[in-house]
């Protein structure tokens, strides 16, 4: 019974982000929104892939420095090969099924134990965060007119950016009530102290680098907005573009949406709506920027899962070690 309802309720939450979905183009104009469409070049989605593939070599470098920082002896090429098959995974399957993937790709290849794995995917999921908070932050400083509800907004995301920076430099936030919870777990508890303490040494050390490299990727993203709308009726400012990812992926978190329909839409126009751009013109943009991300995800992660299937686990496999 308990399984039934947590998939209906699992149904639900993402039926909401169609919901959202068909809100955003109830009354969209369609004939110009294909319009738009076809003013962009088959070059900018080539361009737009090359740029996909910049951001995952940048983030599976962070990845890999952060793994080693936990003992983990990882290459910069078997990171990366997770991080495409994780991203494969996540746009196939429902339930963020490509962050576990890259806990049990660790498992199965190194012999990791779950809690150095899980830190070292946590800590990694964090550095998006902390940038993606801090982006949104400014960029909304610029696009939102001061208001009470604007206020709240802008008040979420500096939270949201305080508790992921505290996170990565007092990791005791997160182990110290965990290690309380497995005192009469002895091996666990012994992991996990251990764990806190490879942290604490490396937080410093990995510091900027990690900054850097998440930065880096992230202006990457942002830019395929700029990209898209040159020599369009109204090219977008690369502010107003990294207001957009930012915050779109920000809510692509909630277990609300199947590969960002609706939050991400909901996003470009609300927030573009503010600067007078049309909601064709960000519908047009957004939708590139699925094309460039989700598809380009699907084909690189597709061609290295399959490539490399032996060394990693199915879907079922994964699923079911996580049940264990």
């Amino acid at each position: 019974m308990n399984k039934g309802i947590r998939k209906k309720v699992f149904i639900v939450l993402h039926l909401l982000g169609f919901l959202l979905l068909w809100w955003v183009v109830r009354d969209l104009e369609w004939e110009q929104f294909f319009a738009l469409l076809g003013t962009m070049p088959l070059w900018k989605f080539f361009a737009g892939l090359m740029a996909l593939c910049l951001v995952y070599a940048l983030k599976s470098l962070r990845w890999n420095r952060l793994n080693r920082s936990f003992g983990i002896p990882t290459t910069w090429r078997s990171a990366l090969v997770f991080y495409l098959s994780a991203g494969f995974l996540s746009v196939i399957t429902p339930g963020r099924l490509g962050e576990l993937a890259k806990i049990y790709f660790l498992k199965r290849k190194y012999g990791t134990d779950l809690p150095s794995a899980t830190s070292s995917v946590i800590l990694d999921r964090i550095w998006d965060v902390l940038v993606l908070s801090m982006a949104g932050g400014i960029s909304l400083l610029g696009v939102l007119s001061p208001s009470e509800n604007n206020t709240l907004i802008l008040t979420l995301v500096a939270l949201l950016f305080l508790l992921s920076l505290g996170m990565v430099l007092l990791p005791s936030l997160i182990f110290r009530p965990a290690l309380y919870l497995t005192r009469r777990l002895p091996a666990l508890h012994k992991s996990l102290h251990e764990i806190l303490g490879l942290w604490k040494e490396g937080r410093s050390k990995h510091f900027l680098s990690s900054l850097v490299l998440t930065a880096t990727a992230f202006l990457l993203l942002a830019a395929l907005p700029l990209l898209f709308s040159v020599g369009s009726p109204a090219p977008i400012h690369f502010g107003h573009g990294i207001a957009a990812i930012s915050v779109s992926n920000i809510l692509s978190f909630l277990p609300v949406t199947v590969a960002g329909f609706g939050t991400r839409e909901l996003v470009f126009t609300e927030v573009w709506k503010l600067q007078d751009y049309s909601r064709e013109i960000a519908l047009s943009i957004s939708t590139a920027y699925f094309l460039i991300t989700y598809l380009g995800s699907l084909f690189m992660g597709g061609v290295v899962y399959l490539l490399n299937a032996r060394q990693l686990y199915r879907p079922a496999e994964i699923r079911a070690m996580a049940k264990e």
